[in-house]
């Protein structure tokens, strides 16, 4: 299931930044996203602070899960495959499918409109259409793009240094 870690310098010219990636390709069914999280979440334990941790193993179970709940309902399940790569400061992950596309309508829809509701009123709380908002909203950065029936969902995780820096800007 997961191919081995490696460790080597960025493209940046910075001898001192390390690039950590691991590599996932399994079957798209859901007993296989708890063991892609897992084994994730034991990578990232070195070099990722937990608050970033929890989003990102949020936003990839979120991912995954819709990709074989929607991108392959109706259909005989073929591979996933994602893409891991973490530096001293962010994260970047690269899901790919070959399921159905992710339709335009959802790709437009606001994010934080799944979360609109009145938390009083049980018959209207939405049972569906929250997992591609809290994939965005676990990520800095979230882009999609489906050509010649290849499915890529790339996710950027911005933390230390970078982060801060973010955080302190008015």
């Amino acid at each position: 299931m997961t191919m081995p870690a490696t460790t080597a310098p960025a493209d940046t010219g910075m001898p001192s930044r390390m690039i950590r990636k691991v590599e996932f390709s399994v079957p798209a069914r859901l007993e296989e996203v708890r063991s892609i999280a897992e084994s994730l979440r034991a990578f990232m334990a070195d070099g990722i602070p937990p608050e970033a941790r929890d989003a990102i193993e949020l936003g990839i179970v979120e991912a995954l899960t819709n990709v074989v709940s929607h991108g392959y309902a109706g259909m005989h399940p073929a591979a996933m495959q994602l893409r891991f790569e973490q530096s001293q400061d962010a994260a970047i992950v690269e899901l790919f499918d070959t399921g159905k596309p992710i339709p335009q309508e959802n790709l437009d829809r606001d994010s934080a409109a799944p979360f609109e509701f009145d938390p009083d009123d049980l018959a209207a709380l939405p049972e569906h259409g929250m997992g591609l908002a809290l994939v965005r909203l676990s990520f800095d950065a979230v882009q999609y793009q489906s050509v010649d029936g290849v499915n890529r969902l790339t996710m950027a995780k911005r933390f230390g240094t970078s982060a801060m820096d973010k955080e302190s800007d008015p």
